[in-house]
Formats: structure tokens, C-alpha cells, sequence
């Protein structure tokens, strides 16, 4: 028999002290993690919220006697003009801030439940989001084909129709089978470069693999290193200073079930190579990577360094998976080459308003330069 739930939306100050019964949640849900747990949203708030001018809309679902969490909706609201003076209001998650401002990427993107409620809450809170105010609400990199049921939850209560505005892919290793006969199974060159290099690494460069220590000071000195060898690279720093300090907060505040997996490779004393992952539940997430593409000309030491992290997951007991998430390479997409399954990460927006409606119902039939105008002027 189900219950009548009370949705609740937190404070600020609230968001700051939840800790406890959101990781107790988490740990009973299905929702990631990583990205869904409070250490990891409550940093990009803290980094980006005031900073963008967004409005929080955390919701807490709860039990009748308001005591026991059973459902938490990460969402924060932004309001924009648009070039004809329209005002729109979007609802998107937490962790990300799409056609907003670059921030950090937040995938596996839902509501966090007890399995068991999944349909009471996801119907809780889209009855909540009816009597409020917005237009368009996104949900980008979302861990389930059409939002799953929290997204029929919003087309029946609040009349919202789903389409998908964009669709990444990434790859996640299966850790728990045999490392020998998974890295058989490798392509020959990718073979070459995640493992069979390491003798050239080993014997002629004096090379090893070594974790980072865990204290501040060690984190930030890694941080500085990643930064500088995508400065090299690319031109510029792989983190800003926002995501920098983001970042580091997270470090500092990852829980019970989440640890730092940073690690270098070092070639004659000096760091040649860095791998930023975290390990949260029973996989490992590989969040970025820096080395020196110039040290050796039959070293691929990105591959090598994946190389030596994928073997450690393989040979971790409590690891399921090592995940290399969403996204491509500079030139191919090099993640499919470690014979992963392949993830869709979809973004999803679900359009409230008759007008914006109109305005995504009519492009497909109309020519591309009416349609990047239509784009530039709603913002879409």
C-alpha cells in the first residue's frame, strides 16, 4: 500500500547538513555513486551557485512523519531573456549547467531513491514541480533512456514532453572476469601500448607507477601537475580556477565509501605522466589524465598509464568496473578500443511552455539558417 510522501525543498544551509542521510540514501539507491553523492554536488554548488546567480530547488521526499528520507531531486533553477524579451525559466540538475557556463561534467544524471519507492517518488516530486514555476527542465548526461520514471512522471503531472537534445558515449571496463583473458582480448597496437610498452618504460627509462599521498598538500601539488601538462599539450590548463577549487573540495570531503585513486608515472625521478581517478561504490571513475606526449618516441604513455590503473581495478576484490566515461579523444575515439561496454548518455529536456514547444516542433522543416536564428534568439 503506498503512502502519501511529503516533498520538502531544503535550505541552503540544509544542503550543508544532509550529509549523513544522503549517503545513507545513496547507499540504497541505484543512483551513481559519484556524481549523485553529496560530496560531489554540494562542491558544485558551493563553487558555481552563487557565482551564476541560480536558485537552489533541493527536494527532499519524506515519509509521513517527515523524519526518514526516502528521495532527494538535485535541482536548481535559472531564469535568462531571451532576444525577443521572452523570460525562461529552466529547472536543470545539479552538477551541470547546460548553454549556462562551463563547469565540471556531471554524468549518470537522476533522482536519488529507495529502489522500492521509485514510482511514488519520482510521482511526489513531478507533483511538486506542477505547481512551480518553470519552462524547460534538463537533464543532461541522464542515467536512463527518457529519464526513466521520472520522466513519464513529468509528461503525465506536469503535461512535459521529452526530447533529446544531444547523446554521448563512453566505456566502462568489466573488472570482475580474468585480466589475462580481458586484455586478450585487446586489439593488437592497443595491446602494444597499454602493456606490452611497459619493458621500454621499465627497463630503459627506470620508470614505475606510483600512487599519490593522500593529504592536501599532495592533491593540490597534483593538481598543479595535471594543469601544467595540458598547458603544454593543449595551450591551456585542464582545470580553470573554478573546477580547480571544486576539485580540491571534493577531495576533501569525499565519504566513507569514496577514495582518491591519483597516481603518477615516474621515468628517471620525475612525474612523466598523471591519472586523476576516484573510486566511489565498486568502480573507479577516470576523470582525467596529463603526460608528457614527448618523452619517449615509442611510448604512448596515456594508454600505458590507463594500462597500469585498468590491471589494479581487475585486482581490487570490492571493484566491479572501471569507468572511462563520457566522451571522445583528440582524434578517434580511443575509449572503445579497451573492449568496454558502451554507455549512451543522453540530455534530455522536458518543455513545459507552449512557446518554446512551437519553437522546437517547427525546425526540423525549416532551412539550417532560420533554424541557427531560432537557436540564437530562444537560446535552445
Amino acid at each position: 500500500m503506498s503512502v502519501r510522501l511529503e516533498v520538502r525543498a531544503l535550505s541552503e544551509k540544509e544542503f550543508g547538513s544532509v550529509e549523513k542521510d544522503w549517503a545513507r540514501l545513496l547507499h540504497t539507491s541505484t543512483a551513481d555513486p559519484l556524481f549523485m553523492s553529496w560530496p560531489w554536488l554540494y562542491s558544485w554548488w558551493e563553487t558555481w551557485g552563487s557565482r551564476l546567480g541560480l536558485e537552489l530547488v533541493l527536494l527532499g521526499v519524506y515519509l509521513p512523519d517527515g523524519k526518514q528520507l526516502v528521495g532527494i531531486a538535485p535541482l536548481y533553477r535559472h531564469r535568462f531573456r531571451i532576444a525577443i524579451g521572452m523570460k525562461v525559466t529552466r529547472l536543470h540538475f545539479l552538477g551541470n549547467a547546460w548553454r549556462v557556463s562551463p563547469t565540471v561534467r556531471t554524468e549518470y544524471v537522476g533522482l536519488i531513491v529507495e529502489p522500492q519507492r521509485e514510482r511514488e517518488v519520482a510521482d511526489a516530486v513531478a507533483r511538486y514541480l506542477c505547481a512551480t514555476e518553470w519552462d524547460e527542465l534538463m537533464i543532461p548526461d541522464s542515467q536512463q533512456i527518457n529519464g526513466g520514471t521520472f520522466g513519464k512522471a513529468l509528461a503525465e503531472h506536469c503535461n512535459a514532453i521529452p526530447l533529446l537534445r544531444s547523446e554521448s558515449q563512453g566505456i566502462r571496463v568489466d573488472t570482475t572476469g580474468s585480466f589475462r583473458t580481458w586484455a586478450e582480448s585487446l586489439g593488437a597496437n592497443t595491446r602494444l601500448k597499454a602493456f606490452n610498452r611497459r619493458a621500454v618504460f621499465e627497463k630503459e627509462l627506470s620508470g614505475h607507477w606510483q600512487p599519490v599521498e593522500e593529504d592536501q598538500v599532495s592533491q593540490s601539488r597534483f593538481m598543479d601537475s595535471l594543469n601544467d601538462f595540458h598547458q603544454r599539450r593543449w595551450g591551456k590548463p585542464c582545470f580553470d580556477r573554478q573546477a580547480l577549487e571544486f576539485h580540491l573540495k571534493l577531495l576533501g570531503r569525499l565519504g566513507s565509501n569514496q577514495r582518491p585513486e591519483l597516481s603518477g608515472l615516474v621515468a628517471d625521478g620525475k612525474v612523466v605522466s598523471v591519472l586523476y581517478d576516484i573510486r566511489a561504490g565498486e568502480r573507479i571513475y577516470n576523470l582525467q589524465s596529463g603526460y608528457d606526449e614527448s618523452l619517449h618516441r615509442k611510448l604512448s604513455l596515456g594508454t600505458l598509464h590507463l594500462g597500469y590503473a585498468i590491471e589494479r581495478a581487475f585486482h581490487h576484490p570490492s571493484v566491479c568496473c572501471y569507468d572511462l566515461l563520457a566522451g571522445s579523444g583528440k582524434k578517434t575515439f580511443y575509449k572503445s578500443h579497451f573492449h568496454g561496454q558502451q554507455v549512451d548518455f543522453p540530455t534530455l529536456d522536458f518543455v513545459r511552455s507552449p512557446i518554446l514547444r512551437a519553437a522546437y516542433h517547427c525546425r526540423p522543416w525549416l532551412p539550417g539558417n532560420l533554424v541557427s536564428r531560432i537557436n540564437r534568439v530562444f537560446r535552445l
